[in-house]
């Protein structure tokens, strides 16, 4: 008989994120120190080094390795846009069938979300006859509009795939990880296909979801600068789960701000708490540096604004 009073939470990653996950599962830990937790991780290219450093974190990790082979048939894809997507994110898919008939149901978290709450209602969800529990994408129902027309959804909602309550008896009996392949690995959808495995999830599980507050899958794209810096102090709207969506993440030294302070603070209490921020130098885009300018402007600081803004007008008119 399996424990109901278990809450089961699934990470992937490969060697990239495997810190982040770190921190992810510290906040976990610090904010539900009652409660009886276990955590399930799903490694890609990472060293056994790396992964006792994980497991160093808690006894109530259990970390899988996932072959290259179960993610090989990804490689070939005729879609542009998964080629140039890490592969790791496609582990997701295969993670119900990897803990099939040794758990019910568990929670899947991408590996840039942080816990503020006690997060032991999600047992009082009931996910008996759907396949999995989600949350919106957007807060803008045009957004979720534009999304719809572009998939060809019959339903009035896009979810975002970051988090996932998933009934893994109902997911295996739909065939669900082969019928999202079959999405996937279709070239009629590679224009389609913005958010590769997301987008593939909404199409296949149209009517087979059901959605819950967005407290448990809060964007932090969708808060403006001020909320940013204040959104954390008021504990009677802090959501359970803060998704750190977007390419300028929190762990970049750039990015400071409470946010940060709050990652760190985690981070202090992993493996990697002596590991300095990694700069977003490297990975600069076009679109960043318009984005850097309109920030340093409200923030007063004319000559970073004015630098920043004309290295975006410089590499848009080159590309």
């Amino acid at each position: 008989m399996m424990n109901k009073n278990i809450i089961n939470i699934a990470y992937c990653t490969d060697s990239n994120y495997l810190e982040h996950v770190g921190v992810s599962i510290i906040s976990i830990i610090l904010n539900n120190m009652h409660n009886n937790i276990h955590f399930h991780v799903f490694l890609y290219d990472v060293s056994f080094e790396e992964q006792q450093k994980l497991q160093k974190i808690s006894s109530s990790i259990t970390i899988y390795s996932i072959p290259p082979e179960e993610l090989n048939k990804y490689e070939d894809t005729q879609n542009n846009k998964i080629k140039h997507i890490n592969r790791s994110m496609y582990i997701r898919l295969s993670v119900p069938r990897l803990l099939y008939q040794k758990i019910d149901n568990f929670i899947y978290l991408d590996a840039d979300m942080l816990c503020f709450a006690d997060i032991s209602p999600i047992l009082n969800v009931n996910i008996n006859s759907v396949i999995c529990a989600v949350s919106p994408d957007s807060l803008n129902n045009n957004n979720i509009l534009k999304n719809q027309e572009r998939l060809e959804l019959t339903t009035q909602n896009y979810f975002n795939s970051g988090f996932l309550y998933i009934n893994i008896n109902n997911w295996m009996s739909f065939d669900t990880e082969n019928k999202v392949n079959q999405i996937l690995l279709n070239s009629q959808y590679s224009e389609k296909l913005i958010y590769p495995d997301q987008d593939a999830l909404n199409i296949i599980l149209q009517n087979k979801v059901s959605f819950i507050d967005n407290k448990w899958n809060y964007l932090f794209t969708w808060m403006d600068d001020k909320q940013k810096q204040n959104f954390f102090y008021n504990k009677t709207i802090l959501p359970y789960i803060i998704h750190f969506t977007g390419a300028r993440k929190i762990w970049y030294q750039e990015h400071k701000g409470l946010a940060q302070d709050i990652y760190c603070f985690y981070k202090h209490f992993t493996p990697w708490a002596t590991t300095p921020l990694a700069s977003y130098k490297t990975k600069m885009r076009i679109s960043d540096y318009r984005i850097y300018a309109k920030s340093y402007f409200q923030k007063g600081k004319i000559i970073n604004a004015a630098r920043n803004y004309i290295i975006y007008l410089t590499k848009k008119l080159k590309r």
